[in-house]
């Protein structure tokens, strides 16, 4: 059995650089320790805080967290057989434990541990402005603060996102390697989407491309395909074959260890109607726009209301507006061009 597995990692000198950078801001916000909270949903979009700080996530992994201000940090994971796979797969963290009964039980008996019976514990996760909702189970909080009555639990809001906006290097690293597994993915369709073959496919084909080269699951991938498609591609490939002036409308993220890119395309089978293309020069236009103004010190919000009144200036309404991130911030790319098939 081989010690270290050949999957995306980053240097002890990034994991350094990290937590030197959170413990400062826990030490200005006098946080004991942080509750990092790694249910996996959303496409593991809600790990992305406990794995920016461990490496451990992925694949739906679950990752709760104890990263105290000066001992060393533990991981839970979901049960014991994963305990070996988390060892190889990363060298940041070294105590890792599986769940024993209740998830509060096994983190509420590591801060006893510690001793922070009477501390102040930052929990991330809970009702914030990135999330409303919070992804924290109800049950599982109201049992930690049961079993540690005495322990001031904070909110950390979007601290942790805050500080992940900022990309090292290293991180950037990762954003290009995703970028290119995107540029696999629709050379894949370039090449399947062909009238008479199934949509599920050239889907098929595309998430091959990203998996056969180093890319992981969950990952969003958004599809349509239709003569006239619905606006925004929300669902799965059917079983039916496509047919000779389809389009297809992709959504994709490839991610490649954690990090993700957020690229937009359409392709035709044959020649795309004047009105799509009328829609895709908008998309340029508004494009070109959003970067001149997404500059230091630019407010987000001008910047968007900005894009909006490009839009509406062609006779064009808009379908989504956004700017996507994750554990990493993504790249956003305009939705074309409209490729010819």
């Amino acid at each position: 059995m081989r010690d270290r597995l050949e999957l995306p990692r980053f240097s002890l000198k990034e994991r350094d650089m990290r937590w030197n950078t959170i413990r400062k801001e826990m030490k200005e916000r006098d946080m004991d320790c942080l509750l990092l909270c790694g249910f996996p949903y959303k496409w593991d979009y809600t790990v992305a805080n406990a794995r920016f700080l461990s490496q451990i996530g992925g694949n739906a992994a679950f990752n709760l967290m104890v990263f105290p201000l000066r001992d060393e940090p533990t991981c839970f994971v979901l049960m014991p057989t994963f305990v070996p796979y988390w060892m190889r797969a990363q060298d940041w963290v070294s105590d890792i434990r599986p769940k024993k009964g209740l998830w509060a039980d096994n983190v509420v008996a590591r801060m006893k541990e510690l001793g922070l019976e009477k501390k102040n514990i930052g929990v991330d996760g809970l009702a914030g402005p990135l999330d409303p909702d919070g992804w924290v189970p109800h049950s599982i909080f109201n049992r930690i603060r049961e079993l540690m009555p005495k322990a001031n639990f904070v909110n950390t809001d979007d601290m942790l996102e805050k500080i992940r906006a900022v990309k090292s290097p290293e991180e950037i690293d990762f954003l290009q390697k995703a970028a290119q597994l995107g540029d696999l993915m629709f050379e894949a369709c370039a090449q399947t989407a062909k009238p008479g073959v199934r949509e599920c496919e050239v889907y098929g084909k595309m998430m091959e491309a990203m998996l056969a080269h180093g890319g992981e699951e969950p990952t969003l991938f958004l599809w349509a395909s239709d003569a006239n498609p619905l606006p925004h591609p929300f669902r799965l490939p059917t079983m039916r074959p496509l047919e000779k002036g389809d389009v297809i409308i992709c959504e994709i993220h490839p991610k490649y260890g954690g990090y993700f890119t957020h690229v937009e395309r359409t392709f035709c089978l044959g020649d795309p109607a004047k009105e799509y293309l009328d829609i895709y020069d908008g998309c340029l236009k508004a494009y070109a726009h959003g970067m001149e103004l997404f500059t230091a010190g630019q407010k987000i919000s001008d910047a968007m209301n900005a894009i909006k009144e490009t839009i509406e200036s062609l006779g064009l309404g808009i379908c989504e507006t956004g700017i996507k991130s994750i554990l990493a911030a993504a790249f956003t790319l305009p939705q074309g061009p409209t490729t010819r098939l």
